[in-house]
């Protein structure tokens, strides 16, 4: 067991060391999307714990009938997003986070490792690269279309 304190600098130093294994995989200039969707309420996370490794695309409006709607519409494309991710992808409409907050989420995960094992940090490097990069070409491309959705269903 660590201390907060020791759990903490541990975090921050898997994500650094994230944060350099990106840079060769992006490009030193490269930046993974996550929060900077270009449309309001959604991000596209990485999550790690004690027991998994998860790359995640989430619908977080705060109305829960709008979050709802908003999904609804997103799963429309599954075949498109199915053309660009392999592996088990989970579409869940009622995803609790850790912080409590609700959510709609399209997510894999690679169960079994561990944030705290320094032994498992190249599995989920890996892992988060390559899902995050297949994440990111399928939300491009349905982008314009749930960005219309949304102005027009405001």
């Amino acid at each position: 067991m660590y201390s907060k304190q020791e759990a903490i600098l541990i975090r921050k130093e898997f994500w650094i060391a994230f944060d350099v294994f990106s840079s060769k995989f992006i490009g030193p200039k490269g930046k993974w999307i996550t929060y900077n969707t270009g449309i309001k309420d959604f991000a596209l996370k990485f999550d790690v714990t004690r027991e998994f490794a998860r790359v995640m695309l989430s619908v977080e409006n705060r109305s829960e009938e709008k979050r709802f709607d908003i999904f609804v519409k997103l799963k429309d494309y599954e075949l498109l997003f199915a053309d660009n991710l392999t592996g088990n992808w989970i579409w869940d409409e009622q995803m609790v986070l850790e912080n409590g907050k609700s959510v709609c989420s399209l997510y894999t995960q690679l169960d079994g490792v561990n944030i705290y094992n320094k032994n498992d940090w190249s599995n989920i490097f890996h892992f988060f690269a390559t899902e995050m990069q297949k994440l990111e070409n399928a939300f491009n491309e349905v982008k314009p279309l749930i960005d219309n959705y949304i102005k027009q269903n405001k």
